[in-house]
């Protein structure tokens, strides 16, 4: 059991918002909390730390291995692409996440994604802006063609929590569900799940295998009123191919949770089509309910006071 009183730095707790409140570990320790922290703070603000929570601030290599002192790192989120976990493993750090604190809420916010696209919300909106209900006579403007839930088949690439989560909600829709697993596949297999689909939801991790696992390529087999929702890694799909597709009417269309650089540039493509009514963005909010956020951060400490006991759970390193 480690006795002396340990350093614990917070990188970023700005990411989980203001009503989040922390019930700070139950053993001797000096907080030291950051709301942000530049790329150029990082290793002066982690060079006497024990233990580490990082949401999103990279932790890099170069730095790992000149922190003598680090123990344990903390990631308060399912991903954790921000560190090189092999590398910590050599290095004998311990690494912890969270899992299934926002299967809900992610479910929850990729089901307002498909029913605005599949309702058509944004483009008949778009067509009353235009005027267009005004030039009709009828008390209904009749400008699109809408469909029900009901018997249409979504696919779901990934069968963890989240998807499995989405999976419970579609069906109270009627929705047919099938699932792919993107850990071990063939291309043909993938190629064939995605021809037959109405809807593709991706809640898969982000790994040398997924990583631009739907291209143009693939987007060229689907249907062509298929509604693509990405809530998991940005870079699961090739940006620019997804973009080509909106503007070119090639898919019904598209919700986005998650960009391959969060924030994104001013010049990053999604913008080019964010004033599309069949393409929606949303910045990576589909975790953060004031629920999720706070159980996220009560794991957190949790695995926290676990690893002062001498107990890892939800080790990942």
């Amino acid at each position: 059991m480690i006795m002396k009183r340990l350093n614990i730095v917070f990188l970023d707790r700005a990411t989980f918002g203001n009503d989040c409140k922390i019930k700070k570990p139950n053993f001797p320790h000096n907080w030291i909390e950051h709301q942000l922290t530049k790329k150029s703070q990082v290793f002066n603000r982690v060079k006497d730390a024990d233990i580490v929570i990082t949401n999103k601030v990279i932790l890099k290599n170069e730095y790992l291995k000149k922190l003598k002192k680090l123990k344990f790192i903390s990631i308060p989120s399912t991903g954790t692409n921000i560190i090189d976990l092999m590398y910590c493993k050599k290095l004998g750090i311990k690494v912890s996440n969270i899992r299934n604190y926002a299967n809900d809420s992610v479910a929850e916010h990729v089901l307002g994604l498909i029913i605005y696209l599949t309702k058509k919300i944004g483009l008949v909106n778009d067509d009353i802006k235009k005027g267009k209900w005004l030039k009709r006579k009828t008390f209904g403007a009749f400008l699109r063609t809408i469909p029900i839930l009901k018997g249409k088949k979504i696919g779901i690439i990934g069968k963890g929590s989240t998807g499995k989560a989405l999976a419970k909600i579609s069906r109270g829709f009627g929705m047919k569900v099938t699932f792919f697993s993107a850990r071990k596949f063939k291309e043909i297999e993938f190629i064939k799940f995605l021809s037959y689909q109405d809807i593709v939801s991706i809640h898969c991790p982000l790994a040398d295998n997924t990583k631009n696992l739907i291209t143009m390529k693939h987007i060229k087999k689907m249907k062509k009123n298929i509604i693509l929702i990405n809530s998991a890694r940005g870079s699961i799909i090739n940006e620019k191919d997804l973009v080509t597709a909106i503007q070119n009417n090639l898919i019904g269309g598209a919700g986005v949770d998650v960009v391959s650089k969060e924030p994104p540039p001013a010049n990053h493509p999604y913008f080019k089509i964010i004033s599309k009514p069949n393409f929606i963005l949303t910045p990576h909010t589909a975790f953060a309910t004031t629920e999720s956020l706070q159980l996220g951060m009560d794991m957190t400490i949790e695995n926290i006071n676990c690893f002062y006991k001498g107990r890892l759970i939800r080790r990942v390193a």
